[in-house]
C-alpha cells in the first residue's frame, strides 16, 4: 500500500510546481474559463453532447472489457499461443480502446465548436433550445463529412500536443527557475557580432525548438476547433488557427494550454479516487473484479481506467468550449461586442492585463 501515499505526495509536489511556474497566468485562464461556461449555459445542447460523450464512452468500455477478457481467456487457454502473441494483441486492444475514445472525444469538441460558434452570433436575449437544428446539422457533419478528419486528429493529436506542452511547461518554468536560483542566463549560440543568443543551446535546444514549432504550428489542439467552426480537413485546420493567432500575435499567449492542463489533471484525480474506492470495495467487501492472482492491483488499476476515461469524455466538452471561444475572439472580437458586451468587456480587461503584464509573451 505504500505506492498510494507515495504517489499522492508526488502529484502534490507536481501541482505545487506546476502553481507556482503559472500563478501569474491563472487570472488570465480564469477569465476564459468563466466565458466558455456561460457560453455553455446558454444553450443545454452543450450538456446534452456531454450526456451523450458519456453514455458512448461506457458502453465502448463495457464492449471493449467484454471482447479483451474474451479474446483474452480464450488465447490463455490455447497452450500453443507464445507470449509475445499474446503481448501483441494486448497492444492491439489498447491501440483500439486509445483510439476509438479519442474520436468519441473528437466528435465531442467540434460539435460543441459549433454551438458555440452559433452562440457567438446571436445576442444574449436568444437562446438555442434542446436538441436544436444547429446540433443535428453538426452532427451529419462531423459523422459524415469530416469524420475522416476527425479519425485521422484524433490519433496524432494527442502526442502532438503532449510534446508541445513539454515544450511550452519548459519555456514557461526556465524564467522561474532562474530567478529561483538566481543563476546566470544559459550560454547559446554566438551571433555574427560576437553576442549571444541566451534562446538556443547548439545543436540540440535550437533543433527541438523548431520541430516543436513545426509541430505545434500544423497540429494543435485548434485543429478540432477548424473543423467544428468551418469544416475543413484536418491538414488544413491546424495551420489555419495557427495563422490566425500569429496575425493576431497571441502564439504564445494561447500556447501555454493552462486550462487543458488543469483539465487532465482533474481527470488524474478523478481516476485516482476511483482507484481508490475499488480497493476500498476490493479490501472491505471482499469483491474481486477479476480472476487473476493481483486483486489489489487490478482493483486499483480498474478504478484508475474507469475514472479517468469517463471524466476526460465528459471534460471535453470544457475543452472544446475554451477552445472555440479564443478561435472566436480572435476571428470575431466587434461581432462579440456587440452582442456580448459584459462578457467582451470582461474578456478585454483581462487580455489587456495579461498583456501589459506580460509583453514578451503577447509577441
Amino acid at each position: 500500500y505504500y505506492i498510494l501515499p507515495l504517489t499522492g505526495v508526488i502529484a502534490m509536489a507536481v501541482s505545487f510546481f506546476y502553481t507556482l511556474v503559472v500563478w501569474d497566468r491563472i487570472s488570465f485562464a480564469a477569465t476564459n474559463l468563466s466565458v466558455a461556461l456561460k457560453g455553455m449555459r446558454s444553450t443545454l445542447d452543450i450538456p446534452f453532447v456531454g450526456v451523450c460523450v458519456l453514455a458512448i464512452t461506457i458502453l465502448w468500455t463495457i464492449w471493449w472489457v467484454c471482447a479483451f477478457v474474451g479474446t483474452f481467456d480464450f488465447l490463455n487457454d490455447d497452450t500453443e499461443l507464445s507470449n509475445d502473441w499474446m503481448s501483441v494483441v494486448v497492444v492491439f486492444f489498447i491501440f483500439s480502446y486509445y483510439w476509438t475514445f479519442q474520436v468519441i472525444k473528437g466528435i465531442s469538441q467540434t460539435t460543441v465548436a459549433s454551438i458555440i460558434g452559433k452562440w457567438w452570433e446571436m445576442s444574449e436575449e436568444d437562446a438555442l433550445p434542446i436538441c436544436s437544428s444547429v446540433l443535428h446539422t453538426t452532427i451529419s457533419r462531423n459523422i459524415v463529412g469530416s469524420f475522416g478528419s476527425i479519425c485521422l486528429g484524433s490519433l496524432i493529436i494527442g502526442p502532438c500536443i503532449l510534446l508541445t506542452r513539454i515544450s511550452t511547461f519548459s519555456r514557461l518554468a526556465k524564467p522561474k527557475l532562474n530567478k529561483w536560483r538566481k543563476k546566470s542566463k544559459v550560454p547559446g549560440v554566438e551571433s555574427e557580432d560576437g553576442k549571444y543568443d541566451a534562446g538556443c543551446i547548439p545543436n540540440a535546444s535550437c533543433s527541438q525548438h523548431t520541430n516543436d514549432s513545426v509541430i505545434s504550428r500544423n497540429v494543435n489542439q485548434w485543429s478540432f476547433t477548424y473543423i467544428g467552426l468551418y469544416g475543413y480537413k484536418f491538414w488544413d485546420s491546424g495551420s489555419k488557427a495557427s495563422q490566425l493567432f500569429e496575425a493576431r500575435g497571441w502564439t504564445h499567449v494561447v500556447s501555454d494550454d493552462l486550462i487543458m492542463t488543469v483539465m487532465a489533471m482533474s481527470s488524474m484525480i478523478i481516476g485516482g479516487s476511483t482507484a481508490c474506492l475499488g480497493l476500498i470495495v476490493e479490501e472491505v467487501d471482499g469483491y474481486s473484479f477479476t480472476s487473476l492472482n493481483k486483486p489489489i492491483t487490478t482493483a486499483f488499476f480498474i478504478g484508475l481506467f474507469v475514472g479517468f476515461f469517463l471524466s476526460s469524455a465528459f471534460l471535453s466538452i470544457i475543452e472544446g468550449s475554451v477552445s472555440a471561444i479564443l478561435v472566436c475572439y480572435a476571428s470575431a472580437p466587434v461581432e462579440f461586442h456587440a452582442n456580448h458586451h459584459k462578457l467582451s468587456e470582461e474578456m478585454k480587461s483581462a487580455w489587456k492585463h495579461f498583456w501589459l503584464q506580460k509583453p514578451n509573451n503577447a509577441r
